[in-house]
């Protein structure tokens, strides 16, 4: 689950706008905000996912 959302975060900074445009230092900071979240986001919904899942299939 970290690999992946390492590398939801990789994939928005390498495809993100950051290459069509020149935009400087406040752009960079930008886009690399922009991947954390990406990051942080795919991690959290692999581990609600994971959580659900062991919450249906767990058996009192």
């Amino acid at each position: 689950m970290i690999l992946i959302s390492l590398l939801a975060a990789a994939m928005v900074w390498r495809w993100g706008p950051h290459r069509r445009v020149n935009g400087g230092w406040q752009r960079r900071g930008k886009q690399i905000f922009q991947s954390l979240l990406a990051g942080i986001v795919v991690y959290f919904c692999f581990m609600s996912v994971a959580a659900l899942y062991l919450m249906l299939t767990h058996q009192a």
